[in-house]
C-alpha cells in the first residue's frame, strides 16, 4: 500500500500518485517536499523506487528485502538508511526534498507521523531530513519496550533460581541470553550507523541536525549499556543455577 504527501505552497495534502514535474522542478522553482510511505509494498507499487526515483538497484534490493542489518549509506543525490524498530524495522530513502519509507510490518512510528500529518501536523516545515529525524526517533525509542520484556523476564528467572534450579531453568537462561544478545546487537549497529550521521559523515546536514541524530544515538548507547548489564545478571544466574543444580545432582 501506497500513501504519498505533498507539501507545497505552505501546505500539505494526501494525493494519489506523483507528479513527475515534482521530482524535476523548473529553474528556480521551488520543490515541493514529497513523503511516500510503502507498507508491504506489492511488485507493481515497488516500482516507484525504481522507476519513478531512478534509486541505485542495491538499495533497492536491500528495501525491498524482508531483512537487513542497521545502516546508513550514501548514494548519488540521496541517502539510504535501514533502522531497526521494536515492531518493525523500516528502510528510508531521503533526498533533498523527497522521503520515501518502506516496512514490511505495521510500525507505530510510521502510523504516528502519518496520523500527524493528515491532522495539520507540521512535520514537513523543516523538511525531508527532520522527518527522517523523527521516524528514526520513533523506531529507535520502540526498541526499548522488548528491552522491558527481556528485564521482567530475567527478574522471573532470579526469583525462580532460588526456588528450584534444574535443566529447564538453565535452558530458559540460555534462551535469554540468545535473546538479549541479538537485541543487543541490533542497537550497536544502530548506534554505529547513527554516529556516521552525528559526524556529517555521509551527507551534509546541519549541525541542528546532528544534534538531534546525536540524542537519538546517546539512547540507544545508554540501552546497548543495559542491554549489556542485563546479560551479565544472566550469566550470573547461569552459574548460579549450575552449582545449585549439580550440587542436587540432577544431571
Amino acid at each position: 500500500m501506497n500513501t504519498i504527501f505533498v507539501h507545497r505552497d505552505g501546505k500539505t495534502e494526501q494525493v494519489t500518485s506523483i507528479d513527475r514535474s515534482w521530482l524535476s522542478p523548473a529553474p528556480g522553482a521551488k520543490a515541493p517536499y514529497i513523503w511516500i510511505d510503502l507498507a508491504a509494498p506489492s511488485i507493481p507499487e515497488s516500482l516507484v523506487l525504481s522507476d519513478t526515483f531512478g534509486f541505485h538497484r542495491l538499495s533497492v534490493d536491500d528495501a525491498l528485502s524482508t531483512s537487513s542489518a542497521p545502516k546508513i549509506e550514501a548514494y548519488d543525490g540521496y541517502l539510504y538508511a535501514w533502522i531497526a524498530g521494536g515492531d518493525s524495522d523500516v528502510a528510508f530513502f531521503v533526498g533533498p526534498y523527497y522521503l520515501v519509507s518502506v516496512h514490511w510490518r505495521d510500525s507505530k512510528a510510521i502510523a504516528d507521523l502519518i496520523d500527524s500529518v493528515s491532522h495539520g501536523g507540521k512535520a514537513f516545515a523543516d523538511g525531508p531530513v527532520a522527518m527522517f529525524h523523527k521516524l528514526v526517533e520513533g523506531a529507535a525509542g520502540g526498541l526499548r519496550p522488548p528491552f522491558e520484556k527481556l528485564t521482567a523476564w530475567v527478574n522471573a528467572l532470579e526469583k525462580r533460581l532460588v526456588e528450584k534450579a534444574n535443566a529447564e531453568l538453565v535452558a530458559e537462561v540460555l534462551d535469554a541470553r540468545r535473546d538479549v544478545f541479538v537485541l543487543m546487537q541490533r542497537v550497536n549497529r544502530e548506534r554505529e550507523a547513527l554516529d556516521r550521521l552525528v559526524r556529517r559523515e555521509v551527507v551534509d546536514i546541519s549541525a541542528e541536525m546532528s544534534f538531534r541524530f546525536r540524542d537519538v544515538r546517546d539512547k540507544l548507547i545508554r540501552l546497548s549499556d543495559e542491554a549489556l548489564a542485563l546479560d551479565h545478571r544472566l550469566a550470573g544466574i547461569l552459574t548460579a543455577a549450575a552449582g545449585l543444580a549439580g550440587s542436587r545432582r540432577w544431571m
